[in-house]
């Protein structure tokens, strides 16, 4: 004859197996889960980014160019791309070798790079200022990201918290870093309102489009925003100098625009009296040839 059943240890049973259950879901949700979805800590982010500008080559006499890439946008891979193509462009034209970095924000991704935070991009330009030797060495700093006219350029990684770059910002971490020669490149809508800003005599700023227009072909669905692919994959490689791709690369984004019927984003070129000389020692002492032919033309979509 079987015995009566004890509530109470029935109860207990129960609660044990909602427990078990419980932990094996737990379990089983973290084994699932991207693992370079989980960042490292700050800590070990700065530390990371001071180890890598410590390991960087200096010491040319004619000057070193060390280059930062700063994806903001995370939820969308196009701007990690255009970054990482950045970063191979003006490494092959300045031979930057192991003086590069990139910051990237990718929802799908944030451990393959440092994340693009204000504060990993301060510690960077910092390290950077501070092994520079800053009569003769430049840096170049390629910032691709959504934009607007009032905050600059937008910061976002997903589930993380959200914040913006703008060009009071950008100014703050590069006056703090005390570095003289600047070649910045904003791709975003309404980065015209960085040069206002950050001008100065021994800066260059190039901007996707004006201070009151967007710009165009950041979707998941591209490679390039329109800037990025007329800048970095048909004007920069074949252009003599900065000013030149600048030229040819404008050109290819006005076609393009008025061919799809959209309203011109303007591209902006500033460059200070002082870097118009500096940008010809850089570009003979990267023993640089140019072609005289005319780019390709971007691809319609």
């Amino acid at each position: 004859m079987a015995r009566p059943a004890n509530p109470q240890l029935q109860l207990i049973r129960a609660a044990a197996w909602a427990l078990v259950l419980s932990l094996t879901l737990a379990v089983s949700v973290a084994r699932s889960a991207n693992p370079l979805e989980q960042p490292p800590s700050r800590a070990a982010q700065r530390v990371a980014l001071i180890t890598a500008v410590s390991h960087m080559d200096r010491g040319d006499p004619a000057g070193d160019v060390y280059f930062v890439g700063f994806a903001g946008f995370g939820d969308q891979k196009v701007f990690r791309k255009e970054a990482e193509l950045a970063q191979r462009v003006f490494g092959s034209r300045f031979a930057t070798g192991s003086r590069s970095l990139l910051l990237v924000n990718d929802s799908h991704d944030r451990r393959t790079y440092p994340l693009a935070t204000f504060d990993n991009l301060r510690a960077a330009v910092t390290a950077i200022g501070r092994r520079m030797h800053p009569d003769r060495d430049t840096l170049v700093l390629m910032l691709t990201s959504h934009g607007n006219d009032e905050d600059g350029i937008a910061i976002t990684n997903g589930s993380l918290p959200e914040d913006a770059l703008s060009p009071e910002d950008l100014r703050q971490i590069l006056d703090e870093s005390h570095i003289r020669w600047r070649i910045i490149v904003v791709s975003a809508c309404y980065s015209g309102i960085f040069i206002p800003v950050l001008k100065n005599a021994s800066t260059l700023i190039m901007t996707a489009a004006d201070s009151r227009h967007s710009s165009f072909g950041c979707n998941d669905t591209r490679d390039l925003t329109y800037f990025g692919e007329a800048l970095l994959r048909d004007a920069l490689p074949h252009a003599c100098s900065l000013p030149a791709a600048y030229t040819d690369m404008a050109r290819i984004i006005r076609q393009r625009e008025t061919d799809e019927g959209e309203i011109h984003s303007n591209p902006k070129l500033y460059v200070g009296p002082q870097m118009q000389a500096r940008l010809q020692q850089l570009d003979a002492a990267a023993g640089r040839r140019c072609s005289v032919q005319q780019p390709r033309q971007s691809a319609r979509h």
